[in-house]
């Protein structure tokens, strides 16, 4: 593909609003080796909130700096190339670390409908109630702000990539470059046959704290659950991290046996399961989860509590409805959905797997859950945090390229690796590491790797990972 040529600079953005735009940051950082975070674990630095760079910014206290954020600043006038960065999830952020790491002169906004970063990865422990809530909420605006970026707290509504603009709720922003890293959305509508009121209110009372606003509401609806039937969905993949409906399907039988309730677990699986899950279902839980594969669910009665499935319906107390998962209205909206092979749009944007470019607009980047397949082999990136960080890095590193005429990375160094901790039971404690690494093979195809590692007595080594990922990719200290 060939690269575009530097933009000239274009005109201000249109705005509804505007905030102080903070000056240009260039902070220079040394090399770094790709795989010292590939294999977190051998970091010298694991858990003492060390990063990479200057400064990584404390977790704020949700809503510090908002009025500062309330609005879009125009774009400046000279010769920097602006960046505008979609979402601000482990993609969306690590991108702005590397940037900042990079010291480039862009002038980089970051826009969301979200005030604070929330980390989802061990909250499901928290959610069975095996403690407090481990790692940190972050307030958007301070540490985008100290990141040396603008962050813009408004829903986007559209991307215009003819015009390349980005029409908010607080106005339009214009770019020279964009990231889209919007994340997984739910692509539930078919539960509901069209009734938004009925769309609505599953969500509302019965989330499956898959997206990180779910998870108050989630805790709250198992606290006041007092027995009966807890029903867990489980959708056609990908969707978001792989084994967590079975971790929480394992941690909160637990929970109901500590509680002494009179219930019990089904967990509606549209796929085969995870094999190592299944055997625990069956040897240690059966009786109180009942695992029942190849059962998608068809429609949803969110007032009757009821889901239909093919072979036949089932009612429920309470239920965590984790809904098939797509790259949402945006990327559909822009045309930038791949295309499945009934030659209909996918569920996920298509890219370029070697750049992270999307095949329909050369200007736009994507990075992170909301991927279609990258590979013949095994489809898609497993979409993890981990890999959502190395995705949003390996982005800015591309993004730099094309926007300052540099030397743009190998299809090689694009690749990205995870490392991913789960429970497989709480008391007593044992954990499951899951390694999953990529290679290009000979004919440029990536192939995938993956191993699972026992972890029967644990030492707060998932806690290490990821208070190390988020000092390392996002520039936050988490303990």
């Amino acid at each position: 593909m060939t690269r575009p040529g530097r933009p000239a600079a274009a005109p201000p953005a249109v705005t509804a609003a505007e905030a102080a735009a903070p000056p240009a940051v260039a902070v220079p950082a040394g090399p770094r080796r790709r795989d010292a975070l590939v294999r977190l674990a051998g970091l010298a630095a694991l858990g003492t909130g060390g990063g990479l760079g200057s400064g990584p910014a404390r977790a704020e206290a949700p809503g510090q700096a908002a009025a500062a954020a309330s609005g879009v600043a125009p774009a400046l006038r000279g010769a920097r190339p602006r960046l505008v960065i979609v979402g601000a999830g482990w993609a969306a952020l690590a991108a702005l670390q590397t940037l900042r790491q990079a010291g480039a002169a862009l002038d980089v906004t970051l826009v969301d409908r979200q005030a604070q970063f929330r980390a989802l990865p061990l909250s499901s422990a928290w959610l069975a109630g095996q403690g407090p809530e481990r790692l940190p909420r972050v307030d958007l605006a301070t540490h985008v702000q100290a990141q040396g970026a603008r962050f813009v707290a408004a829903e986007v509504q559209a991307l215009d990539p003819g015009r390349r603009r980005v029409h908010s709720s607080a106005g339009v922003l214009d770019y020279d470059w964009l990231l889209l890293a919007s994340g997984a959305s739910s692509d539930d509508a078919a539960w509901y046959g069209g009734d938004a009121r009925a769309q609505a209110e599953a969500r509302q009372r019965f989330p499956a704290g898959f997206q990180a606003d779910e998870l108050d509401r989630l805790q709250q609806g198992l606290q006041a659950f007092a027995g009966g039937e807890l029903l867990l969905t489980v959708p056609p993949p990908p969707y978001r991290c792989p084994p967590a409906p079975y971790e929480r399907a394992v941690l909160l039988a637990g929970w109901i046996r500590a509680r002494g309730l009179k219930a019990r677990i089904t967990l509606l699986d549209a796929g085969a399961g995870m094999p190592r899950y299944t055997r625990l279902f069956a040897e240690r839980w059966r009786g109180l989860i009942e695992h029942r594969p190849y059962s998608e669910v068809r429609r949803v009665d969110p007032w009757a509590k009821t889901v239909q499935v093919d072979d036949g319906e089932w009612r429920f107390d309470h239920a965590l409805l984790l809904p098939p998962m797509g790259a949402g209205p945006l990327a559909a909206q822009a045309g930038l959905l791949a295309q499945g092979p009934d030659g209909r749009p996918s569920r996920w944007a298509a890219v370029d797997a070697a750049t992270l470019r999307s095949p329909r607009d050369a200007r736009i980047f994507l990075a992170g859950d909301l991927l279609d397949r990258v590979s013949i082999l095994f489809g898609a990136y497993p979409k993890t945090a981990q890999i959502a960080a190395e995705l949003g890095h390996a982005a800015a590193r591309q993004i730099l390229a094309a926007a300052l005429d540099r030397p743009a990375p190998s299809a090689a160094e694009m690749l990205p690796a995870s490392q991913c901790h789960v429970w497989l039971d709480a008391d007593p404690a044992e954990q499951l590491r899951i390694d999953s690494h990529y290679r290009l093979r000979g004919d440029g195809v990536i192939v995938q790797t993956q191993r699972q590692v026992d972890n029967p007595q644990p030492r707060g080594e998932d806690l290490q990972w990821a208070r190390a990922l988020l000092a390392a990719r996002l520039g936050i200290a988490a303990g």
